[in-house]
């Protein structure tokens, strides 16, 4: 064992290459803008053009020895340059960095010489042209410039530009290669620019796969700048890596144990996509991405020392210290205390009431200063008898909002709910902080703002935050405690977007086949009077297919301007979506609790579902149903039934598919199953909200055959009411806003595949989904305005 004067320095095993997670943000912007130059020079092609024409006339205006000397730079660079770069790394002993820039150049060339024949193949004129610009006679075109995009690429991956002299010079070799060839009339601008950014894209994703030689210090240089900060160091032993750098543990004479973290400016750019998501995704998302090195640094230090100053008991910070140009160090005391694993079982591993006490007021004193700590997960809380030390502050934020305070309230809430039971985490808040102060976790209290290491915990625990959101609950039954939207962008809203751009395509391509003028003159508009009323008569079965449901009476007339508030819902989101949605508001305005409303919904829901089916199949028959009374669907119908049965018994088969379909349909069957059977118990209502929920979808079935008519009478009232229960089932799965796209194409499509002219059908579903999807929105925007003013919605 060494003395205690003895510097002993256990270097752990670090790799000597990395990839640098900026390599790859740099390759990725760089492919995002080569479609984006791609994009703009095809939707600008004469203006490409144009420009190419503006350097040919500088050509012209410049003296010949001039441009003499300019192509004899740009065709000269391009074979010295890769030259004398292999030179430099032979020199400086980097063979393997030699033959990583060489295999860049070749990929490099061959993928440009590939994008040129497929351009030209298969590429089509418009995307020929952009690329290619106006080129003389006789000439070959070329849409990419391979040589200029492989010498970017070499370049790039030997590091040369990163040398002050290196990058002058290859930056006026690239910038002669790419004027001369454009003014030479064989390519573009565009095309130029998209082969260097192919290029450097192809150069950085080489060095980010194959790795980088690191520049980071070594733990003898860790230690030299611990001692010279004055901290009397006997040992310095690696723990691992991290995404922003290394950790150390410390020992100095005295016996004190400190953690050492130390950030390397080659892992800048690590967990960019997760913070631009974040950022992108949720609202109370306070502090910046903190990506560069410094950032971090910055960062930590301002926090740890706030923290201080608030009497937080966290780790103290000694030092923070530059370690050359691409490292710095955070020296804190070593934390005391253990963690404790959710889920590791009762014992002494599990928090004392005396401990989860003190985690709040750890926390309490933090919020009074108004630092969200934005992490408190089970490995950043560590116990320690009667006191508890906060760890992982190097994310948190000063001067923070109210959401991000509120976020630290309910993930702790969580934590220790995890650790130990829900009762136990919730009398531990509000022994500590008061019924206020834990009860402004509860808006909060959702999955998304969570921290991944507490998300990953809940996996096994679905039911956990129903559990701490009703023991919340018990404390004020009576208190407003409505979610905040912490989501500004949802993954379902992405999806809807590509969705609705796609229904928005299809719907355009729709209207391209058809004549507006030869529509107006050839609809009889009596038929259109007609499915306008029949279409008013929907809200009245949708009205009472709720009021059905509900054991006491509802005002109708204030029904069916809910059910017109939800023809505005549905504008904006997938169908049954925003009815479900507008609806259980409406009924919790109007006095049910808010389980009672949502099982009246989920009731009408399942009736709709009933009633729709019944029907389609009755209808189906009728209309499928020749004089024999035999019934022959189509054979792919058939087949696509049977394949689509043997998919859901096999999923079903699998145990973990059942049991995560029983968790999300039990909670809905406990509220359905107790409201069916009070309803049971009054026949009148059965009848009215059965009655409602027929009459919907009769006045539907109906509103789509005076559709038809008003433009032709060649189909029957069964084939063309099956045509609307079968393409409203498609719609009413659309995650499109209102089914918009898939309506109009599963509708149209039927009434052609019925026998009806494609050029009629697609006339009378335009009419169908005018006076049922697109003139109802204005009234109902009204009626959603006046019942959100008066308190009903």
């Amino acid at each position: 064992m060494a003395s205690m004067t003895t510097l002993v320095v256990e270097q752990g095993a670090f790799r000597s290459r990395l990839r640098r997670p900026r390599d790859l943000v740099g390759a990725v912007t760089a492919l995002l803008s080569a479609l984006l130059v791609v994009g703009v020079a095809t939707a600008a092609t004469q203006t490409s053009i144009a420009l190419d024409d503006d350097l040919g006339n500088v050509q012209r205006s410049l003296p010949v020895v001039l441009w003499g000397m300019l192509a004899a730079v740009a065709g000269l660079g391009l074979i010295v340059i890769p030259l004398a770069g292999a030179v430099s790394l032979l020199v400086r002993r980097r063979g393997r960095q030699l033959l990583e820039s060489f295999a860049a150049l070749t990929l490099a060339a061959t993928t440009l010489t590939l994008a040129s024949a497929v351009v030209r193949n298969y590429g089509g004129d418009a995307l020929f042209e952009a690329l290619t610009g106006t080129y003389p006679e006789g000439a070959t075109a070329y849409p990419t410039n391979p040589l200029l995009g492989a010498l970017v690429a070499f370049v790039t991956t030997a590091r040369l530009m990163s040398r002050a002299r290196w990058g002058v010079i290859i930056t006026a070799i690239v910038a002669s290669a790419a004027l001369v060839t454009t003014v030479g009339g064989t390519s573009s601008a565009s095309a130029q620019i998209l082969s260097i950014l192919v290029g450097l894209a192809i150069g950085l994703l080489v060095r980010y796969g194959l790795g980088t030689p690191t520049t980071r210090p070594s733990g003898a240089d860790v230690a030299s700048t611990l001692i010279a900060g004055g901290i009397p160091l006997v040992m310095l032993r690696a723990q691992g890596g991290t995404d922003s750098g290394r950790r150390y543990t410390a020992v100095t004479s005295t016996g004190e144990q400190l953690e050492v973290a130390v950030l390397d400016r080659d892992l800048e750019g690590s967990g960019v996509g997760s913070a631009l998501w974040r950022s992108i995704r949720l609202r109370a998302s306070d502090a910046g991405s903190g990506l560069s090195m410094r950032a971090r640094l910055d960062r930590a230090a301002m926090m740890s020392y706030a923290a201080q100053a608030a009497g937080a008991p966290t780790p103290r910070l000694q030092m923070a210290a530059a370690l050359g140009a691409d490292a710095a160090l955070l020296a804190y005391t070593a934390p005391e205390g253990r963690t404790v694993v959710p889920g590791s079982g009762s014992g002494r591993t599990r928090p004392t009431a005396e401990e989860l006490d003190a985690a709040w007021s750890a926390l309490a004193c933090l919020q009074d200063r108004f630092l969200a700590h934005q992490n408190l997960h089970a490995g950043n809380v560590r116990y320690n008898g009667a006191g508890t030390y906060l760890t992982g502050l190097d994310g948190g934020v000063v001067a923070a909002s109210d959401v991000s305070l509120r976020l630290d309230a309910a993930e702790l809430l969580v934590t220790q709910a995890l650790q130990s039971d829900v009762p136990s985490a919730i009398a531990s808040a509000r022994r500590v902080i008061g019924d206020d102060g834990v009860l402004r976790a509860l808006p909060v209290l959702q999955r998304v703002a969570l921290s991944a290491p507490t998300r990953a915990a809940l996996r096994g625990r679905r039911s956990l935050l129903n559990d701490l959101r009703s023991g919340l609950l018990e404390i004020n039954p009576q208190g407003d405690f409505r979610p905040i939207d912490l989501e500004r962008l949802k993954p379902r809203t992405v999806v809807t977007v590509m969705l609705g751009t796609v229904a928005a395509y299809v719907l355009l391509s729709q209207l391209a086949s058809v004549s507006v003028t030869e529509v107006v003159k050839a609809a009889d508009w009596r038929w259109a009077g007609v499915a306008l009323v029949l279409s008013a008569i929907t809200y009245l079965g949708a009205a009472l297919g709720v009021t059905g449901f509900v054991p006491d009476r509802l005002n109708l007339a204030r029904t069916v301007q809910a059910q017109s508030a939800a023809s505005f819902a549905t504008l904006v989101s997938p169908p049954t979506l925003g009815a479900v949605a507008v609806n259980a508001r409406y009924l919790n305005r109007a006095g049910l609790p808010p389980a009672a409303a949502a099982a009246t919904v989920g009731v009408s829901q399942i009736a709709a579902f009933l009633v729709h089916v019944t029907l389609m199949l009755v209808i189906g028959i009728a209309a499928g149903t020749q004089a024999d009374l035999s019934f022959n669907p189509p054979r792919g119908v058939i087949i696509g039934l049977g394949a689509a049965a043997m998919i859901i018994g096999g999923l079903a088969s699998i145990s973990h598919v059942r049991a995560w379909l029983t968790d999300r349909i039990r909670p809905m069957v406990e509220q359905v199953i107790p409201r069916l059977v009070t309803i049971a118990q009054r026949p009148i209502k059965l009848v009215e909200g059965f009655g409602g929920i027929l009459l919907l979808n009769i006045a539907y079935c109906l509103c789509l055959v005076a559709s038809v008519r008003a433009f032709t009478d060649d189909l029957t009232i069964a084939a063309i009411s099956f045509v609307y229960l079968a393409g409203s089932t498609l719609g009413q799965a659309a995650p499109t806003p209102g089914g918009l796209g898939v309506v109009e194409a599963a509708i149209a499509a039927g009434l052609t595949a019925a026998g009806m002219n494609s050029g009629v059908a697609v006339s009378a579903t335009l009419l169908f989904r005018l006076v049922t999807f697109w003139l109802p929105t204005l009234p109902g925007w009204f009626a959603f305005r006046d019942l959100t003013r008066r308190g009903l919605l």
